[in-house]
């Protein structure tokens, strides 16, 4: 895998946040925030987009007060096709009414240097819900493809989801997805885990499987381990 071209943009987010620093601090209607984080495999929906391997992965976003928001995000991959990195493409709004977080968002995903004839490059709109009660937060998801993965089908995407606060640093979680794709396919993701924030680092354990039977090796059930540093 070539980690390159990953790396480069990194350095250049870097490089465009510090510029941004000084601009919050002026109180501009624009803030800017990134991650960078080290997983031991990159599990999407249930399966696996490192043929198990580990993953580098960052991303940087620009909001604007209103709750519009642009974000960047990439990943090292192992898809074939010649595809060793992808990339996220992010726009969408997000606002928040009592106690219910909404975000609304366009996602385009796309493979630089894999081979032109896998179309692997997709949009995806989706809408994100959470409603937090005292220490417990209810999630939902709902997203839609007109051509999910560069094949000729439309495809679905919802999930469901709670997380506990159990103290101030350490929070528990469990979600289940349903990916219903054209032609009548479908299949169910789950994950259940513990998130522990250590400012400015979160460290996440998580079990992850699906119900597609002979998933085995990328989609059966796997533990990954992230370590995500927030700036």
């Amino acid at each position: 895998m070539r980690f390159s071209r990953l790396l480069a943009s990194t350095a250049v987010a870097l490089a465009m946040l510090g510029g941004a620093a000084a601009a919050q601090a002026e109180d501009a209607p624009f803030s800017f925030s990134g991650t960078a984080a080290i997983t031991n495999d990159y599990v999407f929906r249930g399966y696996s987009q490192t043929d198990s391997d580990p993953a580098f992965q960052a991303g940087l976003t620009a909001s604007h007060e209103s709750g519009f928001f642009v974000s960047a995000w990439g990943s090292n991959v192992d898809v074939g096709f010649d595809a060793d990195v992808e990339v996220d493409l992010i726009a969408g709004y997000t606002n928040s009414v009592d106690n219910l977080t909404y975000t609304v968002g366009g996602y385009y995903y796309t493979y630089p240097g894999a081979d032109g004839s896998a179309d692997l490059d997709y949009f995806e709109f989706g809408l994100d819900l959470a409603y937090a009660i005292d220490k417990v937060t209810v999630t939902g998801k709902v997203y839609y493809s007109p051509e999910f993965y560069g094949v000729s089908t439309d495809a679905w995407y919802f999930a469901g989801g709670a997380s506990v606060a159990v103290t101030d640093t350490i929070s528990v979680y469990g979600a289940i997805g349903f990916n219903e794709l054209g032609g009548g396919a479908s299949y169910q993701d789950y994950q259940g885990g513990v998130a522990i924030k250590l400012e400015p680092f979160t460290v996440d354990l998580k079990y992850t499987d699906t119900d597609v039977k002979g998933a085995a090796p990328l989609g059966d059930g796997r533990f990954v381990a992230t370590l995500t540093y927030a700036f």
